[in-house]
């Protein structure tokens, strides 16, 4: 698992936000989503980022600018954890990392699938 010096630990209120900030923090820092989770449809999102501590300290300031003046509010939490042991990695990131950021996992050989019907006629995908 990757070392970061730094992870950011960014809350919000509604999917389309949280979109709109990690948008903003990745294009104004070098910083990597680690892992994003949704709750209640989407209506809180947590996102997780790994990267330097000035990076990651940036990226929680342009998430605070992102939210300023919206209404509700929708930052709930920002949070930079510094020098992370690597031990939080393994809470934090899922093990299938893949999954966590909304990619689909396919078999290598997902090609080769034959779909067999009750009429021992076979299709190949």
């Amino acid at each position: 698992m990757m070392r970061y010096e730094a992870l950011g630990i960014i809350e919000a209120q509604y999917f389309t936000v949280a979109a709109e900030i990690l948008d903003a923090v990745c294009k104004g820092g070098n910083v990597e989503l680690l892992s994003s989770e949704k709750y209640l449809g989407g209506r809180l999102v947590t996102l997780v980022l790994g990267g330097g501590v000035s990076d990651i300290q940036a990226s929680l300031e342009i998430a605070r600018q992102v939210c300023e003046g919206k209404p509700n509010e929708p930052l709930k939490m920002a949070l930079a954890i510094t020098n992370p042991h690597e031990e939080i990695l393994r809470y934090i990131v899922p093990a299938n990392e893949g999954n966590s950021i909304g990619e689909t996992l396919l078999p290598p050989d997902a090609a080769e699938i034959k779909i067999t019907n009750h009429s021992e006629n076979e299709e190949e995908l």
